[in-house]
C-alpha cells in the first residue's frame, strides 16, 4: 500500500490521541464522579493512538527511516512525560470546582 494514502489515517489518529489527552486533563481537573476510571481510559487512548500510531507509521516508512524513528522516539518520550505529569497532578494536584 502506498504510504502517502495511509498518512491521513495516522494524522487523524494523532489528532484523536491529542483530544483524548486534553479530555483526560479536563476530567482530572474537574474530578467528576468516576474520574478515576475515565481519566486512565483517556490516557490509555492517548498512548495507543498517539504513540502507537507514530511507531506504526515509522515502521511502514522505508525512506527517511532514521529521521522518522527519531520523531517516534521523541513523541514517545513526550507522551510519557505528559502521562507522568498527569499522574503527579492526580496524586498531589489541585482540583477545580465548578
Amino acid at each position: 500500500m502506498d504510504t502517502r494514502r495511509a498518512y491521513p489515517r495516522f494524522a487523524i489518529a494523532s489528532l484523536l490521541g491529542n483530544v483524548a489527552f486534553l479530555a483526560s486533563w479536563g476530567v482530572l481537573l474537574s474530578r467528576p464522579s468516576g474520574w478515576l476510571v475515565a481519566g486512565p481510559i483517556l490516557l490509555a487512548l492517548f498512548v495507543i493512538l498517539r504513540v502507537g500510531g507514530m511507531w506504526l507509521y515509522a515502521r511502514q516508512q522505508t525512506e527517511g527511516s532514521p529521521r522518522i524513528r527519531r520523531a517516534a522516539l521523541f513523541t514517545t518520550l513526550l507522551a510519557f512525560v505528559g502521562v507522568g505529569l498527569w499522574v503527579l497532578t492526580a496524586v498531589r494536584g489541585p482540583t477545580i470546582s465548578f
